[in-house]
């Protein structure tokens, strides 16, 4: 056998991630089984989905388990959200895609981390990590929570949100084989609404990923989402329609150009900017897109970053020699960004090449 194939062989007998990495999560929930836990999934569908199936492989176990949602900018590595961790008394704390720091969340607290975003600054001391990094083709947190989960509980009839979660996190990506292989019949027309209708609550300027979180929790399958027959559905139609509206006003913004970067500046309480990145790195293919959102956090621009002709947008990024303050630089080579105090993102563009950035 040549070193290829062994490779390969390797790499597949590891994933979705370390097998030593996910019999330690599994010995954590075993561990804590008649405990009490702490959820905190990320608000987008691969996080809510992945914390769906936490959510139902932990009560099916006999766990009592208390879902804490992150807040408009908020991610486990901050004094508010840790401060209503705390408040729910956890015997053990489950993180799921929320990125990864080397920055402990709470010392002393039994910790699982399930993520698959690249770990730029190490993994929490203390916490048992099990991530999908690093081992191809990289597992969305649903599908990774799925593998990890299903030896602990019976959650078959739960494998539709692993799968919800990887379309949602793959975009317009082709799909690995082992996504097809998991669809058996659901139509891709069923999950594409599902995803399109749970993510409106997190980019709505209200923030209310409780609404997604309910549906989810009441639904059995994607075509109970889209086709709104659990309660919660009529509502996540009207946010939709709400950041529709608001995606098309910015996405109209001035662009300004450095080099191979455009800027599109623009004032939203919405999470637009992901989405107005996305759409106009389609009409600017040949560069790197920023889309900020100056009205997002108070004193912050909040930007996305994305782009057809840069393959690693983090290396660019983390290239450019300037502190990324805040919490910025995580995410994917195709999908970063952050949120920055705008003197800060001035200096950042400085260093892009813009001479007198615009504030809208």
């Amino acid at each position: 056998m040549g070193a290829a194939a062994e490779k390969r062989i390797e790499q597949a007998e590891a994933w979705p991630a370390d097998p030593a990495a996910m019999e330690a999560g599994r010995e954590l929930v075993r561990a804590h089984a008649r405990g009490r836990f702490v959820l905190v999934p990320d608000g987008d569908v691969d996080g809510l989905s992945a914390g769906a199936l936490a959510f139902r492989a932990l009560e099916r176990l006999g766990a009592e388990v208390v879902p804490v949602l992150p807040g408009k900018g908020e991610h486990v590595h901050m004094d508010a959200l840790r401060a209503r961790i705390v408040a729910a008394k956890p015997d053990a704390l489950v993180v799921l895609d929320m990125g990864s720091r080397g920055e402990p969340i709470l010392p002393g607290l039994s910790t699982l981390l399930v993520d698959h975003h690249a770990p730029t600054s190490g993994f929490p001391p203390g916490a048992t990590v099990v991530s999908a990094f690093g081992h191809p083709p990289v597992a969305s947190t649903s599908l990774l929570a799925w593998h990890l989960f299903r030896e602990v509980a019976d959650v078959r009839d739960s494998a539709w949100l692993g799968l919800l979660g990887a379309m949602a996190d793959l975009g317009a990506a082709p799909l690995p084989d082992v996504v097809k292989g998991m669809m058996g019949g659901i139509p891709r027309t069923s999950l594409r609404e599902a995803i399109v209708l749970l993510n409106a609550p997190r980019r709505s300027a209200a923030h209310d990923i409780a609404a997604a979180w309910e549906v989810l929790l009441r639904a059995r399958e994607p075509a109970d989402v889209a086709k709104g027959r659990v309660p919660g559905v009529d509502k996540l139609r009207e946010v939709r329609a709400e950041v529709a509206a608001e995606v098309q006003r910015c996405a109209r913004s001035r662009p300004y150009f450095a080099g191979n970067v455009v800027l599109l500046p623009f004032r939203s309480g919405a999470r637009v900017h992901p989405l107005v990145a996305q759409r106009a790195a389609a009409r600017f293919s040949d560069r790197i897109v920023i889309a900020a959102n100056y009205d997002y956090l108070p004193g912050r621009v909040n930007f996305a970053m994305r782009s057809r002709a840069e393959p690693d947008l983090l290396r660019y990024l983390h290239g450019l020699g300037v502190p990324l303050t805040g919490d910025s630089g995580h995410g994917h080579p195709g999908a970063t960004g952050g949120s920055m105090p705008f003197d800060d993102f001035e200096r950042l563009l400085a260093a892009m090449g813009f001479k007198a950035p615009p504030r809208p």
